[in-house]
């Protein structure tokens, strides 16, 4: 076992959409963590994934995941990272298992159906849907891809688990069970915390604090700790303008993450992204209509999913 492996690490695996952001932020603050410069590192990711890490991945070796940290800090840190596509990629939990043995894996599962809506706004605040297209069509459109991949996959066994990364296939991302069932295997039950991101919104003193229980650590650290909310999903007055500024944003942090000026650019970019979201957001009511008939529609694809994941984790479901 190399020295990087001793090391203890805390991953927040997923899901997407579900706060993971501030929850990196309010652990990395505590003294006993050492979190990585980037917080989506996506370095044991599934190559053939959406997002791939551009510039560094799990082929590169350990010594790469390295340069994610700081070079100077004693074993007694918990190094962490948030990549919350790590719930739907095939290869990752058995990567990070062997790569990296002393892992704790950390979710947190929101609401299937609110999950979705918030991915519909994100994907129009990103142009990577139409401006136009309707809560409806997005989620027809759902249903059209599932259906597309299962005829595909129809010699594949049922059982098989099957990642989905197209952009169209989130409604499948809901059916959280398929996707936590590996990572329950491969690390246990003890390694691998589930919390909710109602929970966490409602309390996120209380989620914190469990997770740090989870990790080990001194739970104490928060009970003064002021929580913010990180990274909400805004409407913008140009879509196309915000994707290109997320992509510039993403290729600074690629060429930066493990220098010393990265800090500094971070502090410039929080003060210019107050003066930029001033000047393309707009204020308007937030709420997504949801037809009926679509409400009834997906309450019955994820009927008997919150069944099976309620007995996956042995606990009743805050849905």
């Amino acid at each position: 076992m190399s020295y990087l492996q001793e090391h203890q690490y805390l991953i927040i695996g997923g899901t997407t959409k579900a706060a993971t952001t501030s929850l990196f932020n309010y652990l990395a603050v505590h003294p006993k963590i050492c979190a990585a410069t980037r917080k989506e590192t996506r370095f044991f990711i599934d190559n053939n994934c959406l997002f791939p890490s551009p510039e560094i991945d799990w082929s590169q070796g350990l010594e790469k995941y390295n340069t994610f940290f700081k070079s100077q800090l004693d074993s007694e840190h918990i190094r962490l990272e948030a990549s919350p596509d790590y719930l739907y990629s095939l290869g990752t939990p058995q990567r990070i298992k062997t790569s990296l043995p002393n892992t704790k894996v950390i979710f947190i599962l929101r609401e299937p159906i609110s999950r979705l809506i918030s991915w519909y706004r994100y994907a129009k605040q990103r142009a990577f849907i139409p401006k136009e297209m309707t809560f409806e069509e997005y989620v027809e459109k759902q249903f059209e891809q599932e259906n597309s991949n299962l005829e595909e996959q129809s010699s594949i066994e049922p059982t098989e688990f099957i990642p989905q990364t197209h952009l169209f296939s989130k409604l499948k991302q809901g059916c959280y069970s398929n996707y936590l069932q590996p990572y329950l295997e491969i690390f246990g039950h003890d390694n691998v915390h589930i919390g909710f991101y109602e929970e966490l919104c409602l309390s996120p003193r209380s989620v914190s604090k469990k997770i740090c229980d989870f990790a080990g650590i001194d739970s104490a650290f928060y009970d003064e700790y002021k929580f913010e909310i990180f990274n909400q999903t805004k409407t913008m007055k140009n879509p196309k303008l915000h994707g290109a500024y997320e992509r510039f944003r993403t290729n600074i942090r690629g060429y930066t993450y493990n220098l010393p000026i990265h800090v500094f650019l971070r502090q410039i970019r929080r003060q210019f992204d107050t003066l930029y979201y001033g000047l393309n957001t707009v204020s308007t009511d937030e709420t997504v209509k949801i037809p009926a008939a679509i409400q009834k529609k997906l309450e019955k694809y994820y009927y008997q999913e919150k069944i099976i994941l309620a007995d996956l984790l042995a606990r009743p479901i805050p849905w």
